[in-house]
Parts: structure tokens; C-alpha cells; sequence
């Protein structure tokens, strides 16, 4: 009788462990392949191999590995619609997502080579850092958006077309951060952000390479297959604001922020600014308050507490300014033949700077200048003190760069960064925008990194 007991006992022990097991995988499984075309492998956390076949389970830990001319699509956990292009490697890094965003829903793809386009879904809805894709030379960051990433490690020809090697990433709807050791740029819709190496500053391109135009779109498969006439639909779930970014200040009013982002999954604390953005002070308290009624601009601080930028979490300040007054396209375009060139400069006491541990600094001197007729930013110079530090920084580029979420890149160095270690290289991004019927002033926020110190401002400035 005691001999049984104990075979009872093991086998009891055994399904526990069965069941444990099961009940692993089934918490493992992140999405199902919705259509596959070709030939479309899945290599298993486990090692093993298997074809990839529709309705068929994808788990954390799997890699999807597609062939010449074939592609995948697979519908996420959270309500993602994911579509692996020909001839790529994506693995299902991380999937957590309980049915609702309560901030342990997390993300990661990890790009080996090739392309793959992502409509999000619930995960990165509200937590925006919890959304994530890994690459061997960087990282992007993700808010509610269409997009497509392709990464080549080596050069190589498409359609007879040379192709450099590198990481690009391109959005339809939403915005995305291209995150390396040495910069990051934010990549606006319609545009395309690449980064040539691990040691390369991400930058915007001038034109659409020729590859994304030959991309698989995602397949509705409530139509029978068909392309989706509206991608963005596609997501079902999750998707609402896929429409949010990509921001560009026009019209009469509009406002901008400039903000610190802590370290953490996409990778080093960097300075930030923000077009439009949504501003949560969850505790925080205004500070530096004031405005210009000539100008209808009003600005502040938001300090201590945990404020959050666009669902972002901030690791300081968050300074911030606006206007009622923005110049319009038509009030630029009527501007008097002879005002081609015209400098700004900063109106002291009109904004707020702030860095990595330092709730407050000085902005020393801050100018914009500006060529009306090729409609450039010919020269932003903006240079702060911030605690020991003092940070320089310079730029240019169009005006519709300037007034968008995209901004403008700046380049200077910071004395004080690292102790002992003279003035690191510092890289950072600067948006604005004209104010008044004749464009007599701006707004203006910035935001840089250097070594692992980050610093960002607002400012007002007139002519």
C-alpha cells in the first residue's frame, strides 16, 4: 500500500511539472501567423525548426525566418498586425500583455536583417517605452504608429540598386525614435530615419529609398486576403492613437516642450523636445511661470514629482512654452520682399533650462537666424549653463524640419560632462516656430546629450 502511495505521489509530481510546463507555453504564445506565402520558417526558442503555416501559434523566444519572395503576417497578442518581408530574420524578443495596459505589457522585436512593417496594437498605447525593436547597431523606439524598419548588415543591391548597409526605418503614421551610442532622431510620418552603424548619428533622409515601395502591406483578413484599403484599420485593437505624432505647429496656436528622459529601455538618458504635447504633471508643480500678452505666449516648468511627456516618463524638469499667436503660412508667405534675412534672439527670463540632476540653469545666449526666401534656418545657436556645466550647441536646416516633431539637428560640446575629461562631443535636436503677424518673434525648445548627461530648454526670442 505505502508503494503505491509513493508511485501515486511521483506521478502526482510529475503532472504538477506537466502542467506547470503547459501552462508556461500557453503564457509564452504572443500571436498567430494570419496568411504565409513561400517559404516561411519558424526556429523555436528550443532549437528546433518548423515550417510556418496559418494559424499556427508564434511564442516568445521564435524567429521568423522568410525566404526569396515570401512574407508572413502575424496577428499579435495585444491586436499588432506584424508583416515579415522577404528574406529577414525577426524574433519575438518579448511579449507580455494581459489583456489590458496596466504597465507590465512589454514588446521587443529583434531585427537580425531584412524588413518587417508593424501596425501597433495595445502595447506602447500608453507606455510608450514598453513598445521596443533591437538591432545590432541600435534601437527604436516606438509611439502608436505604422511603421517599417529594415536592416542590412552588409551592402547590397536591390532591383539593381545599391543599397548601403545600415538601419532604416520609416513611418506612415505615428512617430519613431532611432536610438544609437552617439544620437537619436525622431522620424516623423513620411519620412525615413537611418543610422549606418552603432557609432553613426541617426539622421533623416532626402529621399525614399527605392526597397520600401516593393514592401509586403499588411493583409485584412476579414476580406479574404485582400490588400487593406486602410492600413492603420488593420490593427483593430489598440490602434487609436496611431494617429498622434508627427506634429507640426501650425495654424494660430501651438505650444512645445523641452525634457529629460530617464535611462532605461531605449537605452541612455537623452534631452527631448516635443511639438504639441501632451503634458501630464502627475504631482509635479508650475514653476517659472509667466508670459507676453504682446505676443500671446505664456511658458513654465513643470518640477518635481513624475510629469510625463506624450506617455513618456521625465527624469527632471519639464520646461515648456506656447503661443495664440503663431505666425501663419499665409502671414510668412506676405512677408516684405526685403525681409530675406532676419536674426532672433533670446528675451531674457522668457524660458527655462534644465539638466541630468540640475532642476534649474541659465540660458546665456540663444539666437535663430533665418533666411525667409530659401525658408531655412541658416544658424541656431544656443549655449547654457546647467550646475558645473556648460553646454554649446549649434544647427540649421528648412523650416518645415524646424516646425515639426522632427526638429532640427544641433552639434556642440559640453564642458563639465565628465570630469576631467574636457568637453565631450554633444548632440541634440531644436524645434520652433515664428510668432505674430509678421513673424516678429519665436518660440523655440531644445534638447542635447552628451557623454551620459542630458540638458534641455524653451525659450522666447524676437528680431
Amino acid at each position: 500500500m505505502r508503494r503505491i502511495e509513493h508511485q501515486l505521489a511521483g506521478l502526482f509530481v510529475v503532472l504538477c511539472a506537466f502542467l506547470a510546463q503547459a501552462g508556461s507555453a500557453v503564457a509564452a504564445t504572443a500571436g498567430v501567423f494570419q496568411f504565409v506565402a513561400g517559404d516561411v520558417k519558424v526556429g523555436l526558442a528550443a532549437g528546433s525548426e518548423r515550417p510556418a503555416t496559418k494559424g499556427a501559434p508564434i511564442s516568445v523566444g521564435d524567429t521568423v525566418t522568410t525566404a526569396p519572395a515570401s512574407m508572413a503576417q502575424i496577428k499579435m497578442g495585444d491586436g499588432a498586425v506584424i508583416v515579415v518581408q522577404p528574406e529577414s530574420r525577426l524574433t519575438v524578443a518579448e511579449f507580455r500583455y494581459a489583456g489590458k495596459e496596466d504597465g507590465t505589457e512589454r514588446v521587443t522585436f529583434r531585427l537580425e536583417q531584412g524588413g518587417f512593417r508593424s501596425v501597433t496594437g495595445a502595447i506602447g498605447h500608453t507606455n510608450k517605452s514598453n513598445y521596443l525593436i533591437e538591432t545590432p547597431i541600435a534601437h527604436i523606439g516606438v509611439r502608436g504608429t505604422d511603421h517599417e524598419s529594415w536592416y542590412f548588415p552588409a551592402p547590397v543591391s536591390l532591383d539593381g540598386v545599391a543599397t548601403a548597409a545600415g538601419l532604416y526605418n520609416k513611418v506612415n503614421i505615428g512617430l519613431t525614435y532611432i536610438q544609437t551610442e552617439n544620437g537619436e532622431v525622431a522620424v516623423p510620418p513620411n519620412q525615413v530615419g537611418y543610422a549606418a552603424s552603432a557609432l553613426d548619428r541617426p539622421r533623416l533622409l532626402d529621399a525614399l529609398p527605392g526597397f520600401f515601395n516593393r514592401s509586403f502591406v499588411p493583409r485584412n483578413a476579414r476580406r479574404g486576403g485582400a490588400p487593406a484599403e486602410n492600413v492603420a484599420a488593420t490593427a483593430g485593437q489598440g490602434g487609436g492613437q496611431a494617429g498622434a505624432g508627427g506634429e507640426t505647429l501650425s495654424g494660430t496656436s501651438g505650444s512645445l516642450a523641452g525634457y529629460t528622459a530617464p535611462a532605461g529601455r531605449e537605452g541612455v538618458s537623452f534631452g527631448r523636445t516635443a511639438v504639441n504635447p501632451d503634458i501630464v504633471p502627475s504631482g509635479a508643480t508650475l514653476a517659472n511661470a509667466g508670459g507676453d500678452a504682446n505676443w500671446g505666449v505664456n511658458w513654465g516648468t513643470w518640477q518635481g514629482g513624475l510629469a510625463t511627456v506624450n506617455g513618456r516618463h521625465t527624469s527632471g524638469s519639464t520646461n515648456f512654452i506656447s503661443s495664440t499667436n503663431l505666425t501663419t503660412a499665409a502671414q510668412l508667405a506676405a512677408l516684405p520682399q526685403q525681409l530675406v534675412t532676419a536674426e532672433y534672439n533670446y528675451v531674457p527670463g522668457s524660458g527655462a533650462v534644465n539638466g541630468t540632476g540640475s532642476p534649474s540653469g541659465t540660458i546665456n545666449s540663444l539666437s535663430v537666424g533665418v533666411n525667409l526666401t530659401t525658408q531655412t534656418i541658416t544658424n541656431y545657436s544656443v549655449n547654457a549653463t546647467v550646475g558645473a556645466q556648460n553646454w554649446t550647441g549649434s544647427g540649421s536646416g528648412s523650416f518645415a524640419q524646424y516646425m515639426s516633431s522632427g526638429g532640427i539637428s544641433i552639434d556642440g560640446n559640453c564642458s563639465g560632462c565628465v570630469l576631467g575629461a574636457g568637453s565631450p562631443t554633444a548632440h541634440g535636436t531644436a524645434n520652433g516656430g515664428f510668432v505674430g503677424s509678421d513673424a516678429g518673434a519665436m518660440i523655440t525648445a531644445f534638447g542635447m546629450k552628451a557623454a551620459n548627461q542630458s540638458m534641455s530648454g524653451t525659450g522666447l526670442l524676437t528680431r
